[in-house]
């Protein structure tokens, strides 16, 4: 029985999918993104779950850096293949582009290959808190309180110990470790 996700397209609707398809992945190649783009929107108006041409769409959105859009795409991937833990890492990738950090490392954690940019990326946190820790008062006094509650209001998603600074004004609170992820 078919999934009522997924259209049944008539033979020759295939066949053209697959033309076209050819046609987009040769744009890809050759760096034509906006053509790539177009030829897979073709596909997609007429099956809007053509893995293909998501998948293309996405390589070309990503070399254009266009994350907002990527993320979009992205999130139709994941809709479709929830299993393929590359889209994960991709939107990761697009959500770090954009600031959203947090929602960055729960889409990272999702992808045993990007454990590296999960680790940078909980790198880059760290080094944020300990800035706003430094230089905004209302957030230190945060933090102290609730290590987590004050780093997810600010849209990070690191876990982190906090230990007494015995450097800096007031001896604020610091970032001491955080947890990798694996």
């Amino acid at each position: 029985m078919q999934s009522p996700c997924v259209p049944i397209l008539p033979e020759s609707s295939r066949r053209s999918h697959a033309r076209l398809l050819k046609v987009a992945n040769g744009h890809l190649k050759r760096g034509q993104h906006e053509e790539a783009i177009a030829t897979c929107n073709e596909i997609l108006s007429t099956d809007p779950t053509h893995l293909g041409a998501l998948e293309i769409c996405s390589r070309s959105l990503w070399a254009k850096q266009d994350f907002a859009k990527l993320e979009v795409i992205t999130r139709q991937l994941i809709a479709l293949n929830p299993f393929e833990p590359g889209y994960f890492g991709l939107r990761g990738m697009a959500l770090r582009a954009l600031g959203r950090y947090g929602e960055a490392v729960h889409a990272l954690r999702r992808d045993p290959g990007s454990i590296t940019q999960l680790s940078d990326l909980e790198a880059f946190q760290a080094s944020l808190v300990k800035d706003l820790i430094d230089q905004d008062a209302v957030f230190a006094a945060q933090y102290a309180k609730s290590p987590e509650s004050a780093t997810k209001l600010r849209g990070l998603e690191c876990e982190m110990t906090v230990s007494p600074s015995t450097t800096g004004p007031a001896n604020r609170n610091k970032v001491r470790s955080i947890r990798q992820y694996s």
